[in-house]
């Protein structure tokens, strides 16, 4: 107890000394190379990508992140099938109400209202981390709209709130949390998502933050950890073997976020799934290796033809 104490303590410091030494920068506009385009969506704006044609695939992106993390998938994959990609309600471009439903339940209803709103009765779902999570969700909840997943370092089963997360409840820590956030969390979270340091430029971690810089832009992804039901996903893995779904499992070797042996598992417990493990990648494995992802993507949907 008193070790938590400490620590708690030692991060709250930290997370003080936050708030005179870092200073976020003047919000700066939407990336022309990614930009996409705005739909309405239960009175929400959704910034999304929709490029190309043939069987549609929908890419949901992980926690903190947008569609600019499938910055180096989607135009190579849209030569050859349909690629719709949204910014989940809550980050990246997309508002942030601060009053919206963000328990993992909604983003897999909003799945369905995204692809409603496309016209796609049925897609492959390509999901990343806490976005894999959504899309076994997904595959659970509408098995009919759902063709074959692909699921990318995926946030599967449940763990031990961090002592943080629990803390984050008391508003006084909230605020300070939502002041302390700057560019510097990003550079961090990066670090440890990334195996090759070397492709962490100031560019990306530019274009991570942008987001954070939005109306309610600092507020809301707290809300997200906070709708996270841990007693719920502890029962969600014992279902996963009714998903009957071709699967394809990537991983990043290195991945320091979500172990390697978390891969292993999931693969035993998706009755139709094949592993691919990728060397000298962690958790961002579709940024690290986008041509051998890319390359597994095609030939899982031509080879296995969901």
């Amino acid at each position: 107890m008193i070790k938590k104490t400490v620590i708690f303590i030692g991060v709250f410091v930290f997370l003080i000394l936050g708030l005179f030494f870092f200073n976020a920068p003047t919000p700066i506009a939407i990336p022309d190379d990614i930009a996409g385009k705005f739909i309405r969506i239960d009175s929400r704006n959704i910034r999304y990508i929709d490029s190309g044609s043939g069987v549609p695939l929908v890419f949901i992106h992980g926690f903190g992140s947008s569609v600019f993390s499938w910055r180096k998938n989607i135009h190579p994959i849209s030569k050859h099938h349909r690629v719709c990609a949204p910014d989940l309600p809550g980050f990246g471009f997309s508002d942030k109400p601060l009053d919206a439903d963000y328990t993992i339940d909604a983003y897999a209803d909003f799945i369905i209202q995204f692809m409603d709103r496309l016209q796609i009765k049925k897609a492959v779902l390509v999901g990343h981390s806490l976005g894999g999570g959504i899309a076994l969700l997904t595959s659970l909840k509408y098995p009919s709209r759902v063709r074959a997943l692909i699921l990318l370092d995926t946030e599967a089963y449940p763990i031990t709130p961090p002592l943080m997360l629990r803390a984050a409840k008391l508003p006084i820590v909230r605020s300070i949390i939502h002041r302390a956030i700057g560019e510097w969390v990003v550079r961090i979270s990066l670090k440890r998502s990334y195996h090759d340091q070397t492709l962490i430029t100031e560019r990306l971690v530019d274009e991570y933050y942008r987001p954070f810089l939005t109306e309610n832009g600092k507020s809301v992804p707290i809300k997200v950890l906070q709708a996270i039901d841990f007693e719920k996903l502890k029962e969600l893995p014992r279902r996963y073997r009714r998903i009957r779904k071709k699967t394809l499992i990537i991983w990043g070797q290195e991945d320091r976020i979500s172990r390697i042996h978390l891969a292993q598992k999931l693969k035993k417990d998706l009755p139709n799934s094949k592993l691919m493990i990728i060397p000298a990648s962690g958790h961002l494995v579709q940024e690290e290796k986008p041509e051998v992802v890319n390359s597994a993507i095609l030939n899982f949907i031509s080879r296995d033809n969901p």
